[in-house]
Formats: C-alpha cells, sequence, structure tokens
C-alpha cells in the first residue's frame, strides 16, 4: 500500500507541469473570457472596466452579423462531418486494400494537412481570383465554360462554400490516417474468418470494419466539430470575412471586434457563447453515437444481427 501511494506520488509529480502549462494557458485564459463579456473594455491595459451585465449578449442576439457567423459555422460543421469523415474513411478503406504503393499513396493523400494554413489559403486564393486572373476562371474560359466564371471568393453564393470545401480538402488526409490506423488495428483473423464464411469486402467493411472501429469515427466526429467551430485562418486568409461580412464565423467576428473596432467585451461574449454551442454541439453528438452503441450491443446480445443474416 505504501509503495501504491508513493507511485502517486512520482506520477502526479510527472504530471504537474503539463497540469500547470494546461491551467495556466487554457483554463485560466476561458474563465478570463468569461469575466470580460460582462464588461465594455478596449482591451487596453490601465484602462478601467465598464460593467454592463449581459448588454454584450442582447447585442449579439440583436446583430445581425452575429447570426450571420453562427449559420455560417453550424453550416460548416454539418458540411464538415458530412463531407471530412465519408471521404477521410473511405480512401482509408481504399488504402487498406492496396496492397502496392500504400506509402505512396498514403504520403500524397497527407500533403494538403502537412501545409500550412496561411499557405493553403492562399493557393486556393490565388486559384479562385475573380475574372480571367484565377487559375480557375482561366481554365474555364479556355473550356469555353466563360458561363461558369465568376468571382468565387468575392460571390455572396459561393464565398463561404467555397471555403468549406478548401477547408475539406485540406483537413479529410487526417482522418484517413485515423481512419487507416484504426483499420490496421483490427486482428487478421476476424477478416479472414469472414472471408472464409462467404462475406464479401462490402459486408466485411459495414458489418465487421465499421463497428469495430466505431470508437475512431466519434472521436474524429468530435474532432471535426471542435475544429470547426474555432475555425478561423482559412477565412481570415481567403476573404477576411468579405464579401460585406458575408463569410464571418464567430472566430473572425471575434478578432473583428476585440482587435479592429477595441470591443474586447463583445469579443469575449462572443467567445463565451461559441463555447456554450461547442460543448451542448459535442454532447448531444456523442450521446446519439453512444445510443447506437447500445442499440447494436441489444441486437447482437438479441442474436438477431449477424452479418451473415444480411
Amino acid at each position: 500500500m505504501e509503495q501504491y501511494h508513493r507511485n502517486k506520488k512520482i506520477i502526479f509529480l510527472f504530471l504537474l507541469p503539463a497540469l500547470l502549462v494546461y491551467i495556466i494557458f487554457e483554463c485560466i485564459p476561458v474563465l478570463q473570457s468569461f469575466y470580460f463579456s460582462f464588461f465594455e473594455w478596449p482591451g487596453i491595459q490601465g484602462v478601467p472596466l465598464a460593467y454592463v451585465g449581459l448588454d454584450n449578449f442582447k447585442a449579439l442576439i440583436n446583430d445581425a452579423q452575429f447570426h450571420r457567423a453562427i449559420a455560417n459555422i453550424l453550416l460548416f460543421v454539418l458540411i464538415g462531418i458530412l463531407t471530412q469523415l465519408p471521404i477521410g474513411f473511405f480512401f482509408a478503406i481504399l488504402l487498406y486494400y492496396t496492397k502496392h504503393g500504400q506509402k505512396f499513396f498514403k504520403a500524397v493523400y497527407f500533403i494538403p494537412m502537412i501545409l500550412p494554413v496561411t499557405a493553403t489559403g492562399l493557393l486556393w486564393q490565388f486559384i479562385l481570383k475573380p475574372n480571367e486572373t484565377g487559375v480557375l476562371n482561366n481554365l474555364l474560359s479556355k473550356l469555353g465554360l466563360e458561363n461558369l466564371c465568376t468571382g468565387w471568393l468575392v460571390n455572396s453564393k459561393t464565398a463561404m462554400m467555397c471555403i468549406i470545401l478548401v477547408t475539406t480538402w485540406a483537413s479529410a488526409a487526417y482522418y484517413i490516417v485515423i481512419g487507416l490506423a484504426a483499420m490496421n488495428s483490427i486482428p487478421d483473423e476476424i477478416l479472414e474468418s469472414a472471408t472464409i464464411d462467404g462475406a464479401n469486402t462490402w459486408k466485411r467493411v459495414i458489418h465487421i470494419m465499421v463497428p469495430m472501429i466505431w470508437e475512431s469515427i466519434k472521436i474524429s466526429v468530435v474532432m471535426i466539430i471542435t475544429g470547426v467551430l474555432k475555425v478561423f485562418d482559412m477565412v481570415f486568409v481567403m476573404t477576411e470575412g468579405g464579401p460585406n461580412g458575408l463569410t464571418h464565423v464567430p472566430a473572425t467576428l471575434l478578432y473583428s471586434q476585440a482587435f479592429k473596432y477595441n470591443h474586447y467585451g463583445i469579443g469575449s461574449a462572443i467567445s463565451t457563447i461559441m463555447f456554450m454551442i461547442s460543448l451542448v454541439i459535442t454532447i448531444v453528438s456523442l450521446k446519439i453515437m453512444n445510443k447506437e452503441d447500445k442499440k447494436s450491443a441489444t441486437k447482437e446480445r438479441g442474436g438477431r444481427k449477424v452479418w451473415r443474416q444480411v
């Protein structure tokens, strides 16, 4: 028992530096943001804070630009889950069954992920420039499709969707790696037994591989949600929230209010609201997926769901 307590103390001492860094650079700033959201302050040291209560939150509730930012980020989350996750795991399955050149294709697929976000944003900004100065419009013109040319990043109908698609292109590689790692952890004996029993590739993927990598899928969903909700750099580099604020997301709107217009209280209120939205969406998504887990487990225990029956 004494040795057990001594080991606990040693473990705590090893964890203490990381814990202190996390508290100082994560927890304290979050708490400060909550605190500042109840004040009006230009963010300048020496200027006193003016307590305004819930006025900052009331101003955001009545702000059309904030409504637009929330709508954009919710669309971002929805499309992110419907694109990044399926694309990532689809290519992971292809790589899993690719026996020749797997390392080469893994490297090729992962290139967008290792590029700096700023470089990626500038690259696609160059491709999507308006008129014939952009690579895409120039290509469309040469193909005789001038009617499809548009100002992709200045057109209110296409700007936000372009940012979302570029983010998907840059992020899907991460979920390819996660999916492939999860699939490689499945024992070969299980898949071999299914093959011997007559399961084709489709049945092995749907009824064996997907259930066995479900935890990785859940983690990926949470990572997509949290990553998208705090997206800033891609939007800032490509459009800076334009045209006319139509591509603002909460993070870019927060930056604009806090550091461009010196409304630090408004910016803190935005961060507080986004923290709560992120928490709620994450909890709800996990509960939904956990319910699916329980349903699957119940069916399997009852012997009503076996891959051979499908």
